[in-house]
């Protein structure tokens, strides 16, 4: 669900940003700014990259029940969903002699959430209808708090931002118990 989550995102910024400065090629790109040996991803240069920075158990859904009908009239007991929120790391990773261009690229991204905040599957038909919503919102880092992101990626800073993305529920639908549907109460409900 998380590869849906990040897919969804980067094509819809990529169509975002394509049209608003007529550009051909695919900007926005899911991943890593630094690989697992410590060197620089590649073909990363030039682009906004879109990582996921930690995932955030969201404790405060209530589990309805956890049934689901079947086809019989019946219900099947599931474990409920885990909620989970994402936190995003939107970077501008442009080189030095693009500082500007990663800075218009950045602005770009940070209008286009702060005009479209929430997403879901009625009205974005490529959004996985499995994900009801996603609902983006800044995530102020405080600034030593941010160098310990950097430092934990182990890449140099570059202009970036942090969004809380709300929530991602998660649910492979194994059943555990299946429920018959009632057929009758069985007992004689009249006074004798």
């Amino acid at each position: 669900m998380l590869d849906k989550v990040l897919t969804f995102i980067t094509d819809i910024l990529n169509r975002n940003l394509k049209m608003s400065f007529g550009l051909t090629n695919d900007i926005v790109a899911p991943g890593s700014l630094i690989n697992l040996d410590g060197s620089v991803t590649d073909n990363i240069e030039n682009k906004v990259i879109i990582s996921i920075i930690n995932l955030e158990h969201e404790r405060t859904v209530k589990h309805m029940g956890g049934y689901i009908p079947d086809n019989q009239g019946g219900f099947n007991k599931v474990n409920p969903p885990v909620h989970l929120n994402i936190y995003l790391l939107i970077s501008a990773n442009y080189n030095s002699d693009n500082y500007l261009e990663a800075l218009k690229m950045l602005s770009a991204v940070i209008s286009f959430f702060q005009a479209s905040r929430v997403f879901s599957s009625s009205d974005y038909p490529d959004l996985d209808p499995l994900i009801d919503r996603l609902t983006f919102e800044i995530y102020n880092v405080p600034i030593q708090e941010l160098s310990h992101v950097w430092s934990g990626i182990g890449a140099k800073y570059v202009p970036s931002m942090v969004y809380k993305v709300r929530m991602v529920g998660i649910q492979k639908g194994e059943i555990k118990e299946e429920v018959p549907a009632v057929s009758g109460l069985g007992a004689d409900t009249k006074k004798r």
